[in-house]
């Protein structure tokens, strides 16, 4: 057996247990320059979230296929490493069946920012990690709050409940970590004519959780720590840039969705 990789995932080592809500951030821009803005909103109830527990694309298996022998990586609280998850790690019981649960309960745990000083104006064209104003902060939470809602409401599988219960699972999402690599007031007349651009947003560390609504137990785990990013640098202002988290929080709940009607067990 060997020990977890929590603190291989970025973001995770700055306190787990102490989850927040699903909200993020708003990126705000800069100077003539191209920045990344990598936002892994890393989301929900989700965030974020997730293809999670199993392998992507193509032949890949739909069910998670987990470590095993003793080189084994097993969490403290007893969840073992899927092998080619789509994330940055997972992990789930070794008796993981999702098959006993009808209903679904979703839980927001908050969302955690990177502490960062305030810059002025002439420090901001040095730097590349930005604070994130509370107005943003909220206005995201909304955003991303909608995405999950809208696309889980679309559940075959789960009949979405606001209660524990014998049949009901348990998800639970935070995102930590969260930075942004936009200074604030991109619609400020001090950027010029030239504009801003740049090809991503800003990142964060999605985790998610679930477990059995009644008891609490834990049945699975996945981190992930992601960028939203575009092929190409594009001009950001606040429309645009709000575009782009818009983007990125209904491909985490879709993506979400599809995962939750596909997994059964291992």
């Amino acid at each position: 057996m060997r020990p977890t990789a929590y603190m291989q995932v970025p973001g995770l080592q700055r306190n787990i247990a102490d989850r927040g809500s699903f909200r993020s951030f708003l990126p705000k821009g800069d100077d003539v320059m191209t920045r990344r803005f990598r936002i892994a909103a890393h989301v929900g109830a989700a965030t974020l979230a997730i293809g999670l527990f199993a392998g992507s694309g193509g032949a890949a298996p739909k069910q998670p296929r987990i470590e095993t022998g003793p080189d084994a990586e097993i969490t403290h609280d007893g969840l073992v490493r899927v092998q080619k998850s789509v994330v940055d790690a997972a992990w789930v019981k070794p008796t993981f069946d999702l098959t006993p649960y009808k209903k679904l309960m979703v839980v927001s745990q908050g969302v955690a920012f990177r502490k960062l000083e305030p810059v002025s104006d002439f420090q901001a064209r040095n730097e590349s990690q930005f604070p994130v104003k509370e107005e943003n902060k909220e206005r995201f939470a909304r955003e991303l709050k909608t995405a999950f809602e809208t696309e889980l409401a679309k559940l075959e599988r789960y009949e979405l409940v606001s209660a524990p219960g014998p049949d009901v699972l348990l998800l639970v999402g935070t995102v930590i970590d969260v930075v942004s690599n936009v200074p604030p007031d991109i619609d400020s007349a001090r950027f010029g004519r030239g504009g801003v651009y740049l090809t991503s947003v800003g990142e964060a560390t999605l985790v998610m959780e679930l477990r059995d609504s009644e008891s609490g137990e834990i049945l699975a785990r996945a981190a992930d720590r992601r960028a939203a990013e575009s092929p190409f640098a594009f001009e950001v202002n606040s429309v645009t840039a709000w575009t782009e988290v818009r983007r990125l929080a209904s491909y985490w709940a879709s993506l979400l969705r599809r995962r939750l009607e596909e997994i059964e067990g291992v």
